[in-house]
């Protein structure tokens, strides 16, 4: 269960941060969040905060490589959230992460 995305915006950016779980009905839900971010012209400005994310099933992580494609960027802490943006960002320098 994604208990809360919170969004912060300032200086043209956006932050999304996102605490719970990252998986089955939720990801919708993060993506629409996202996908109107994007429709208003934020999609580079965007980062996502995972550090408060417990799981992140597969299809959160197919949504993280599909943000990641479109620029933007990711904080996290934990060894998981970590592994799964290190793994998506394999092979592709355009993708970031902040620790």
């Amino acid at each position: 269960m994604l208990r809360l995305i919170t969004v912060h915006h300032g200086d043209g950016c956006y932050r999304l941060e996102l605490h719970g779980t990252l998986g089955g009905e939720w990801v919708p839900v993060l993506e629409k969040h996202w996908r109107a971010l994007a429709r208003n012209g934020a999609s580079s400005g965007v980062t996502v905060a995972l550090s408060n994310v417990d799981f992140i099933d597969a299809a959160g992580e197919r949504l993280l490589g599909r943000m990641a494609d479109a620029g933007v960027h990711f904080e996290v802490s934990g060894c998981m959230n970590r592994y799964v943006i290190e793994k998506l960002q394999a092979g592709t320098s355009r993708r970031e992460v902040r620790s």
